[in-house]
């Protein structure tokens, strides 16, 4: 009996580190490229909004949700980041836990939003398209996902091809679409980086790759991914996504490399 209860604080200890350390509602860290940008993340309800800083410019890429927007700003006032001399705040796609922040920053600062073209009916009507949940979780939260809505956005930069960031951001990169989790997502990708939103997310805990939440074609995501790996960004070694991670490239291979995951 006293092995038993001995044991049991640990026990709980170690559930506690697992779901209140590694897989964190709100965290911050810090990365760098080979090239020297840093890439800043700073994540609130579970979504990760990432800054990338060259220099004097800075960029977003998502926003989170729009309740999280005014802490979203806190947040990049103590990185040293002034949110009214972002550059632009690129949506990865337009779903309300990455758009609808994105539309607080350009009413409160008048910050330029760029988003994919495939996805400017979704932030200009402030709801989600359809969603197909992958797995138990993600059905059981089906019902608060598909319903959530925000604060409609106008886009300031439509990308319908692949464009270079270096207009938009000042920072030496590419903006490129890669339709899947939604008509208009987008990925952005750097020297040794890619920054892939929602296109796969990071596990809850640990360090692999895994099929989003929600994705419709689970065949045609991993085709997606093969395509990023092999020609979009062949010799990128970190993905940063929009859930959990970031994610080194062999674990991406082997998420590319396995067959789709059964709903």
């Amino acid at each position: 009996m006293r092995t038993k209860l001995s044991r049991s604080p640990c026990l709980a200890l170690l559930l506690g580190l697992l779901i209140f350390g590694v897989g964190c509602a709100t965290a911050r860290s810090r990365q760098t490229t080979a090239d020297g940008t840093v890439i800043h993340t700073l994540r609130r309800t579970y979504n990760n909004v990432h800054v990338i800083v060259r220099g004097d410019h800075a960029v977003m890429i998502d926003g989170g949700l729009e309740s999280d927007a005014p802490a979203l700003a806190r947040d990049l006032r103590r990185i040293d980041v002034d949110p009214s001399q972002l550059r632009a705040i690129i949506v990865t796609h337009g779903h309300a836990d990455h758009a609808g922040g994105a539309g607080w920053f350009q009413r409160q600062f008048g910050t330029k939003i760029v988003v994919g073209a495939g996805d400017v009916a979704l932030v200009e009507g402030g709801h989600n398209d359809a969603l197909c949940p992958t797995d138990a979780t993600a059905r059981r939260q089906l019902p608060k996902h598909q319903s959530a809505t925000f604060t409609p956005l106008r886009a300031d930069v439509t990308v319908a091809q692949a464009m270079a960031l270096e207009p938009i951001a000042g920072i030496a990169g590419a903006i490129v679409p890669v339709a899947g989790h939604t008509a208009g997502s987008l990925v952005v990708t750097l020297d040794d980086v890619v920054l892939v939103g929602d296109l796969f997310r990071g596990e809850i805990v640990g360090h692999s790759a895994t099929t989003h939440f929600y994705m419709c074609d689970l065949e045609d995501n991993r085709a997606d991914v093969r395509n990023l790996l092999d020609t979009l960004a062949p010799t990128a070694r970190r993905f940063f996504t929009g859930h959990f991670g970031p994610i080194g490239r062999a674990a991406v291979e082997r998420f590319a490399s396995a067959g789709p995951a059964s709903r």
